[in-house]
Formats: C-alpha cells, sequence, structure tokens
C-alpha cells in the first residue's frame, strides 16, 4: 500500500509540472473563482475543472489533484484547514479507495476508503504507538482485526462498531483471555489466567467472572459451581489442596445457607451455615467417631444438642461456646437412659 501511496504522491508532482505559467493564457487550462469564494487554478472543460488542478477553498482546505466534471475523481491530496493531510484516490468528490490520512494529532490511518469514510481493509496508527489492523465499515472497526496497544497489551478477534464483539483473545501483562465478546467487554463462555496464577473457564458478564464455572487457584484449591462478580454465590463445591471438600450455599465467597463440609482429617458437618462458619442447626461427625446434633453458633456448639460417643454412648444437654453446662442426660445406643451428669 506505501508503494502504490509513493507513487500517487509523484503522479500529483508531475501533475502539477505541466500546470501552466502564470499569466499564459490557455483555453483548456484556466484560473475559475467559486461561489464561495474558493479558487481553482488548471484544466478545464465545460468552465469546469476537468483533469488536473488545484482549489484553494474558501474554509482553508487546499485540494490538489485530479478532477472530473467538477468533482474530485482519481488520486489527489487534500491540506485540511485543521492541520490533516490525506493523500490517495477521491471519487465524487468523496475519499474512495487507497488512502492515507494523516492526523494533525499524529495519528495516521492508512487503507482503504468508501464515501469519505473507511471502509475495507486498513491500519490505524496512534501517536502513542498503539495500532488497529484489520477491517473496518462506515469508519469504525468492524470485522476481524488485531489491536496492540502501547503498553503491549493486544487483542485478535471479531469487532463490531468500533467495539470488541463476538470471539477474540485478549492479552495483557499477566492475564489472558480466549472467549466471547460484547460491547468491549468479556461476556459469554471464555478461558482466563490471571497475573497471580488462577486459571477460569466458564461465563462472563459485562467483563466480570459471572455464571457458572471452574475457578482454579495457584495454590491448589479449586472451585465449580455459580459465581457472581468473581465471587462464589449460590451453588457450589470448593476443594482445598489438603483434600477438604464444602458442597453447599455461598455468598459473597463465604461459606451461607446449607452446605456439607468434609475436611481433610476426616471430620465432616452438615447442616446451616452463616458468615463462613457452621451457625444453626446441623450435625458434625468426627474422624474419632463422634458425632453431634444440635445448634451451632459462630462455628461451635451453642444450646441444646445430642452427642454419640464411638461406643454409641449418647449424651443430651446443653452447651454454652462449645462447653457442656448444666445436666446432661446420659443414654445408651438403645437410647435407655443409664444416668445424669451436672457440668
Amino acid at each position: 500500500m506505501r508503494h502504490r501511496l509513493n507513487n500517487l504522491i509523484l503522479t500529483l508532482i508531475i501533475s502539477a509540472f505541466c500546470l501552466p505559467v502564470s499569466g499564459r493564457q490557455d483555453s483548456i487550462r484556466n484560473r475559475l473563482v467559486l461561489s464561495d469564494g474558493s479558487v481553482y487554478n488548471g484544466q478545464m472543460r465545460l468552465r469546469k475543472p476537468y483533469g488536473t488542478g488545484r482549489t484553494d477553498h474558501a474554509n482553508g482546505d487546499v485540494y490538489e489533484g485530479a478532477y472530473e466534471k467538477g468533482l474530485r475523481k482519481g488520486v489527489g491530496i487534500c491540506h485540511y484547514a485543521n492541520g490533516d493531510l490525506y493523500l490517495g484516490f477521491w471519487d465524487n468528490n468523496l475519499r474512495a479507495g487507497e488512502g492515507e490520512l494523516q492526523y494533525s494529532s499524529g495519528d495516521v490511518y492508512k487503507g482503504s476508503w468508501r464515501s469519505d469514510e473507511r471502509n475495507g481493509k486498513g491500519v490505524y496508527m496512534w501517536a502513542d504507538g498503539s495500532y488497529y489492523s484489520g477491517e473496518w465499515k462506515g469508519d469504525l472497526r468492524q470485522g476481524t482485526g488485531l489491536m496492540c496497544w502501547c503498553d503491549s497489551s493486544e487483542y485478535r478477534g471479531s469487532w463490531a462498531n468500533g467495539l470488541r464483539e463476538g470471539q477474540g483473545e485478549f492479552k495483557s501483562k499477566g492475564y489472558y483471555y480466549s472467549g466471547s465478546w460484547l460491547k468491549d467487554m468479556e461476556d459469554g463462555n471464555g478461558i482466563c489466567t490471571m497475573p497471580n496464577g488462577d486459571t477460569y473457564k466458564g461465563q462472563f458478564r459485562s467483563g466480570a467472572i459471572t455464571g457458572n464455572g471452574e475457578y482454579s487457584f495457584a495454590n491448589g484449591d479449586s472451585y465449580k459451581g455459580s459465581l457472581l462478580n468473581g465471587m462464589a454465590q449460590g451453588k457450589g463445591v470448593y476443594s482445598w489442596a489438603d483434600g477438604s471438600v464444602y458442597d453447599g450455599e455461598w455468598k459473597e465467597n463465604r461459606r451461607e445457607g446449607k452446605g456439607q463440609m468434609e475436611w481433610g482429617n476426616g471430620d465432616k458437618y452438615y447442616g446451616e451455615w452463616l458468615n463462613d462458619v457452621p451457625w444453626g442447626e446441623g450435625s458434625m461427625s468426627l474422624a474419632d467417631g463422634t458425632k453431634f446434633k444440635g445448634t451451632f453458633v459462630n462455628g461451635v456448639v451453642d444450646g441444646k444438642g445430642l452427642v454419640e460417643e464411638a461406643d454409641g454412648t449418647r449424651l443430651e444437654g446443653v452447651f454454652k461456646e462449645g462447653f457442656r453446662t448444666g445436666t446432661f442426660t446420659v443414654m445408651d445406643k438403645t437410647g435407655k437412659k443409664i444416668r445424669t451428669i451436672i457440668y
């Protein structure tokens, strides 16, 4: 593309040398003052620009290049009053075909044009070093393309209305995502790797981990279930690296609701949870065979409860902050009362 544009510039320079010397009379080459005050110098036919010429527009723009029937058509250069510069093809006064637009900001676009808009394949380079190379429609990134930012982040995939949309892959320092996009954000099914080494595979919504998925932590823990804004929410299973497993309900990354926990040492609890600890009605089985059924508060037995020893002996009474208090009834494994104990 650069080679073709350089040839265009050379063509325009040669054409400029063919313009008449000031003061020379020529029936084809002439000077024309337009109704808005713009001034045209160059080739004409039927008192309209036709061939090569230059127009100094009243608004400060200057165009040098090809005309046909009074309109820009073919190769031309336009110096805009705002400092922008366009070199390339024109059709009916509009940029059309291959061309390069150099913005006064330092940005540059090289590629295809249609009806004065970026359309087709092209490269847009920002002054800060970022660039986009890919497809355009209606002056916006549309189709497939590669976007590279000045911080070395990059996105490769589908675009719609200037935004990342569809399937695409994004890479930045320590972060990787591959999957579905909507309105410039991760949305739908995808996989990602976090800077800390954690990985996730599942659903996203509006750029956040939301929906069902599987999150694997760098320390060996994992979670599989429902998430909201990157946190366990709803039902899910959390597995610790030491073999402990919780299967139940979650709220904002905390065990809350009903669930079952099995620790790596063999202890088990099933019941109600609050603020990440057993709280409410539940039952616990210890690895040594001891069982408890009753009320928990802040992770410890508190209130009425029943303890069953490994040999089947049962003790029923009231606990306070994990300790037995008051009178306890002792029963054998059949439920027959043996004695009472006062604590």
